[in-house]
């Protein structure tokens, strides 16, 4: 009875509005989505709006250093004596990293460039519960009207977050190649690029039609060799993110993808992920929004976020 309630509960949610009503910049992008699996939308570069987010996003990160501890520091990593993690791609619980010496708090830092220079971070994820500018843009509207069509139903928002990726000597989790598995049947996720990405600084990779190929299925991450062995680099299918600031990349993300790490510089990179509504579901642990900044959407971007979701 409960498994019959859950898969029901995948599939509640707002019927979308057929892709015959939707205007023709949004019918393009959903075809696109449906015959490559993702689709790009840049009608945010280059406008002010997006421009006082990037300065805002600067401030919580080098200033207010607002990001999520513990962090993994890649200072600390020994070949020999982490090589088993190393093997994994760090792909264990937070608790093992900090256990063997690996992480670091905010009470270790002094400024963030002493983190910089003395932990050499691979990633610092950023929660961003009380700026409503931040939500305005995982729940777009033109982004939204494609997802829906996409889907058939309205989502929910899963995930909401920033990261920024550095440099760095060993491979951590989706910097190999992999799918996502938030949803067997449904899942969406949209990459919103912070600054302009190029090669080397960590453009996100995809392999365009992979979706429903059977191939590379067997385990959880494929090293490039494996992968540009059947797709190679600069093949059609193999579309690398060299894009913009203010650019949006709309992936069905089962299919096959990777995090580029940045040879220089950094790369600052919003994620937000949308799977169907589930019964009985707590998301909390994966994104919070403020009541205040809730009041502040749309009523069809509030139907997005869950009522765990919401904080005081």
């Amino acid at each position: 009875m409960i498994k019959e309630l859950l898969e029901a509960g995948a599939k509640i949610g707002r019927k979308a509005s057929p892709p015959e009503t939707m205007d023709p910049v949004a019918t393009a992008k959903l075809d696109c989505l449906r015959d490559r699996g993702f689709v790009m939308f840049d009608h945010l570069v280059g406008t002010s709006e997006f421009a006082r987010i990037q300065a805002d996003l600067k401030k919580r990160i080098e200033g207010e250093m607002k990001f999520e501890f513990p962090c993994l520091a890649q200072s600390r990593i020994d070949h020999l004596q982490h090589a088993d993690l190393i093997e994994k791609s760090f792909r264990v619980p937070a608790q093992e990293l900090a256990r063997r010496g690996l992480t670091f708090e905010r009470s270790d830092i002094n400024s963030y460039q002493d983190l910089v220079e003395r932990f050499k971070p691979s990633t610092l994820k950023l929660l961003l519960p009380d700026n409503h500018d931040y939500f305005s843009l995982w729940l777009d509207p033109l982004v939204l009207s494609v997802i829906e069509g996409y889907m058939g139903f309205q989502p929910v928002l899963r995930e909401a977050y920033v990261r920024r990726n550095f440099p760095c000597s060993y491979k951590v989790m989706n910097h190999n190649w992999h799918r996502d598995t938030n949803h067997q049947h449904h899942l969406l996720k949209a990459f919103i690029f912070f600054n302009d990405c190029y090669v080397d600084t960590g453009a996100h990779r995809y392999i365009a039609g992979s979706v429903d190929s059977p191939l590379f299925r067997d385990k959880i991450y494929y090293s490039d060799e494996e992968i540009e062995a059947i797709f190679p680099d600069g093949s059609d299918d193999h579309i690398i993110s060299e894009v913009p600031a203010g650019t949006i990349i709309l992936e069905d993300t089962r299919g096959l993808h990777k995090a580029g790490i940045p040879q220089r510089h950094y790369r600052d990179l919003g994620f937000a992920v949308f799977v169907p509504p589930m019964l009985f579901r707590d998301d909390s642990e994966y994104f919070a929004i403020s009541k205040s900044v809730h009041a502040r959407l749309m009523p069809e971007q509030q139907a997005y976020v869950g009522r765990s979701n919401i904080t005081g």
